[in-house]
């Protein structure tokens, strides 16, 4: 279920949010949401730089009281689902060690949701937009996931948990780093280790870079170096 950080780059828009969501911040929309999303909001920082494009999400005042939600993007006038951004653990809630960071590209033709947890990134998707459709949904976690499986398997070591063979890892210090380079590749920087709190002697952290190419999904320049444990 749902993360964040801020830096400004050159090419890019990118916001950090959590705190104005947390504090119960509702942005004004252009138009009036229908009666199945009366319980939504914009989510704070969210919308693209111009201005038709959000991500929606319930209010902070009753998202534990609904039973069923999600993480939109949208159009916001005239008012459409566009698609549903997938979640797993992250509530994007301060109070659940929640955060999320919503990154757009410059002409609003990409965005990156960056959905954090207590130990940094749990899910990272990006969306690209055509005409005013989502021409793509790729979960960049679950690349890097793939591409380093190898890896921790030769390692050795003993998994994170049950659910998880290992965690993306940030200290919320660039420790972790996705952002757009252009508008055809993403730049991944992040840790990934088995033994977050640093108490397992035989762990498995290592630094993992690549590049993502926006127009084929695919990853290239993958680079993974071996940690003796998380930064």
């Amino acid at each position: 279920m749902r993360i964040l950080s801020l830096s400004l780059l050159t090419a890019a828009t990118l916001s950090l949010q959590g705190a104005a969501y947390d504090d119960g911040v509702v942005p004004q929309p252009p138009a009036p949401f229908p009666t199945a999303f009366k319980d939504y909001q914009i989510l704070p920082d969210s919308t693209s730089p111009d201005g038709k494009y959000a991500l929606i999400y319930p209010r902070r005042n009753v998202l534990f009281s609904l039973k069923d939600y999600a993480l939109y993007l949208v159009t916001l006038n005239p008012f459409q689902i566009l698609v549903i951004i997938p979640q797993h653990w992250s509530t994007l809630t301060a109070n659940a060690h929640g955060s999320y960071q919503i990154i757009w590209w410059k002409d609003s033709s990409a965005v990156l949701v960056i959905q954090g947890t207590k130990w940094g990134p749990d899910k990272v998707v990006l969306a690209t937009l055509r005409k005013g459709h989502v021409y793509l949904l790729s979960d960049l976690t679950q690349r890097v996931v793939e591409a380093a499986t190898e890896d921790f398997k030769n390692s050795g070591a003993e998994p994170y948990n049950e659910f998880s063979n290992f965690i993306f890892y940030s200290t919320g210090n660039d420790a972790s780093d996705w952002r757009f380079l252009n508008s055809q590749q993403i730049a991944i920087n992040c840790i990934l280790t088995t033994d977050p709190k640093d108490i397992i002697e035989h762990r498995w952290t290592i630094r993992f870079q690549a590049v993502l190419g926006i127009s084929n999904n695919k990853l290239s320049n993958i680079k993974i170096t071996r940690l003796s444990k998380a930064p």
